[in-house]
């Protein structure tokens, strides 16, 4: 008999718009009231984006299936539980496509979900157990795991410490910071709640410190999908907001537009391995966003009070090259490497803001070099029937340890940009992305050249050489992206629809300069005699106070101010 059902049990934490209380919430809840909670606040950034997409599964699924007034499209058949019979035949293509378009318009005209998901949930109610001998949620069964199929005696062991990433925690490494104590092997211990939200989290960002594997001959192990892209999301003013932002109902590729979406409870924990061990590709967006990483058992008799310990098995890993399946990332053209000649999921930077990258994720994909991420695509074609909204674009990553044997999970980076929709939408030549985007490329500029240079002759003037010098240089210029990061987020999230481009942008160079300058000063606020007298440098001498006349000549210059 099946314990804790997702569908009914509250462990999905949401915060809620008006109060602002943290609650747990089931998903039947959370679906029922999107529209009064303001967003996920699980235990990290990481574990609200793979739950996020887990939601966006289901939404998949279920409008994939059936309209916004709860019929069933006309071009499938479906059977009892609610799953296409056949593939939606090619001449019904574009009949299909404008239906899902529709289902999404009206869906936000209405600010809601509707039943269609209480019945195709209820439909499946049997495989949303957290506990269970038959199918459990994300699991396999314990025979899925029996010595004959596996390439070593038993399985490995994973403890609550390593499954709770808010720990990190092994017997090698000790979590000095842990928001549990160690008193009667309470680190150990998960709530069911916890061991849901951390069971999806963990398939996403899993690493490769384990070691077995299916059958005897090796294979290139999953560290599972989401720790190799740098996720994008949108971020609404609401979680049903946010949803939709993000539910891109028809897929811009004709490859995967019409797919049957196949999410990984339609399945049993036999199939699923089979599929990943004869196929390393999706076609849905619903198998993608609940793919595996390792088959995983845990004990369906198991207590809340006992120690968690679960067993897993690697599982091969999903291609990567050209996989434009995944709409919430960006994807860069590499031009050597294994991955030559193909695009690949490009990764966030620790320590850069993701309005440093606003080109490539806003502009017009350039084919040659990178493509956008595609729930900005399908962002720019429903801007009509939004409004004027505020948006968070949203920048979601896993730091590893650098050790490729491993890939251990170490930290997490998030960052947020609000921005007005019409804003990240308006890309016609001489609108506000291209403009921006300048904007974003003059800024950099100033940084990484102007201020470059500007660093660099304080170096030699006070003699700094080596390794002393890069670190120095380096250093100071993250401070400076650092003491703009504010004022820069503050100028983009306040321009509105009527604004005049040139003076707005012109608000924000007058600002810039101001910034860099203060900078500048600031490093030069202990200034001693060396810096003073000088050097000799190109026929001339060169101190702290001609570097910095030179530096705002060349400010104002490339400014034009």
């Amino acid at each position: 008999m099946g314990r804790f059902n997702l569908i009914d049990e509250p462990w999905i934490k949401v915060i809620y718009s008006e109060t602002g209380n943290c609650e747990t919430v089931s998903l039947k809840s959370l679906f029922r009231n999107s529209k009064n909670i303001k967003g996920l606040a699980g235990d990290t950034k990481t574990q609200d984006f793979a739950v996020l997409r887990i939601l966006l599964s289901v939404l998949h699924t279920v409008y994939s299936r059936f309209d916004a007034d709860g019929n069933q499209y006309e071009m499938i058949e479906l059977d009892d539980r609610f799953v296409p019979i056949e593939d939606v035949y090619e001449d019904d293509f574009t009949d299909y496509k404008r239906e899902l378009n529709n289902t999404w318009n009206m869906l936000w005209d209405k600010q809601s979900f509707t039943d269609s998901i209480d019945k195709y949930l209820l439909k499946w109610y049997d495989r949303f157990y957290l506990f269970d001998e038959i199918y459990p949620f994300m699991q396999v069964k314990k025979e899925d795991l029996s010595e004959e199929k596996i390439s070593k005696k038993s399985p490995s062991i994973v403890m609550g410490k390593n499954f709770n990433r808010k720990l990190s925690e092994s017997n090698n490494k000790i979590s000095l910071f842990s928001p549990k104590y160690e008193h009667d092997k309470n680190k150990e211990r998960l709530t069911e709640d916890e061991i849901i939200r951390w069971l999806i989290t963990y398939h996403g960002y899993t690493g490769l410190a384990d070691k077995v594997i299916f059958g005897k001959n090796k294979y290139k192990a999953s560290k599972g999908w989401m720790f190799d892209i740098g996720g994008i999301c949108l971020e609404g003013d609401n979680l049903f907001e946010t949803l939709m932002l993000n539910f891109v109902l028809v897929h811009e590729d004709e490859r995967y537009s019409c797919c049957r979406q196949k999410p990984c409870w339609e399945y049993s924990s036999d199939n699923m391995i089979n599929i990943y061990l004869n196929h390393n590709f999706c076609d849905n967006v619903a198998q993608l966003y609940t793919s595996w990483s390792r088959a995983i058992y845990i004990n369906p008799d198991m207590d809340s009070i006992d120690v968690f310990s679960c067993e897993i098995v690697k599982l091969p890993e999903l291609e990567h090259r050209n996989s434009f399946l995944e709409p919430m990332t960006v994807w860069q053209f590499n031009e050597q490497g294994e991955n030559k000649n193909t695009f690949t999921p490009k990764k966030h930077k620790p320590n850069e803001a993701a309005w440093r990258s606003f080109g490539i994720i806003a502009m017009p994909s350039i084919e040659s070099k990178h493509r956008k991420p595609g729930i900005v695509e399908w962002l720019s074609k429903k801007k009509k029937y939004l409004g004027n909204v505020e948006i968070g674009l949203i920048g979601i990553g896993m730091v590893d340890d650098a050790n490729a044997t491993s890939w251990l999970p170490v930290d997490e980076i998030y960052d947020s940009l609000r921005i007005n929709d019409f804003v990240l939408t308006d890309y016609e030549e001489g609108h506000w992305v291209p403009r921006i985007n300048e904007v974003v490329e003059k800024t950099k500029f100033i940084i990484n050249k102007v201020y470059y240079n500007y660093l660099s002759d304080i170096a030699d003037i006070r003699n700094i050489v080596d390794k002393t010098r890069g670190g120095f240089i380096s250093r100071e210029k993250e401070k400076m992206y650092f003491a703009i990061d504010g004022s820069f987020r503050n100028w983009i999230s306040h321009i509105s629809i009527d604004d005049d481009k040139d003076k707005k942008i012109f608000e924000w160079y007058i600002e810039l300069d101001k910034i860099v300058r203060l900078g500048a000063k600031l490093l030069l606020k202990n200034a001693t005699n060396r810096d003073l007298i000088g050097i000799e440098k190109n026929g001339s001498i060169m101190n702290v106070v001609t570097a910095y006349n030179k530096l705002i000549m060349s400010i104002r210059r490339e400014l034009n101010i």
